[in-house]
């Protein structure tokens, strides 16, 4: 283990602490994802952002032994997505998570929004440009969609 979880955990308010992912009628469910994690819950008071930065909903990380650990920030949608308000809501949370996450420590990155409802081809297509990478630490990854109620480990398998 690289001790990830606990080294954030140290350095987090325990009141944004999280055991679910829950927004607006909108849930991803954990089944199957490492349970060696943290969830913070960044509309949480205590959280590292402040109510009036744009963010995303959560930050996961967590570990496997033997594996480097996973950091993902999530955005749950009920409604329709908006390409520029969740890459900015992504870029902006992984800032506060790069305060958080050591530089040293071996991770796997992913960015991932979950949908409720369709997603307009012409927001599918931006989501796709250079410009729209999320970046964290060295790793520079596309944002993913998932489903609301799909389970995160598959996507973080992915």
């Amino acid at each position: 283990m690289t001790g990830l979880v606990e080294v954030v955990e140290k350095n987090i308010d325990s009141s944004c602490i999280v055991s679910k992912m829950k927004k607006s009628g909108c849930t991803v469910s954990l089944s199957g994802a490492p349970l060696l994690r943290l969830i913070v819950d960044f509309d949480q008071p205590g959280s590292p952002l402040d109510s009036n930065q744009q963010r995303c909903d959560y930050l996961f990380i967590a570990e496997e032994a033997d594996r480097p650990g996973w950091v993902a920030l999530l955005e749950l949608k009920k409604g329709r997505l908006r390409t520029s308000e969740v890459v900015g809501q992504l870029k902006a949370s992984t800032r506060a998570a790069e305060q958080l996450v050591p530089q040293s420590a071996a991770v796997r990155f992913r960015p991932i929004v979950a949908l409720g409802g369709g997603i307009h081809k012409a927001e599918r297509t931006a989501l796709k440009q250079k410009s729209n990478k999320v970046r964290f630490h060295k790793e520079c990854e596309f944002v993913r969609l998932i489903h609301c109620d799909s389970a995160l480990a598959q996507e973080l398998r992915a």
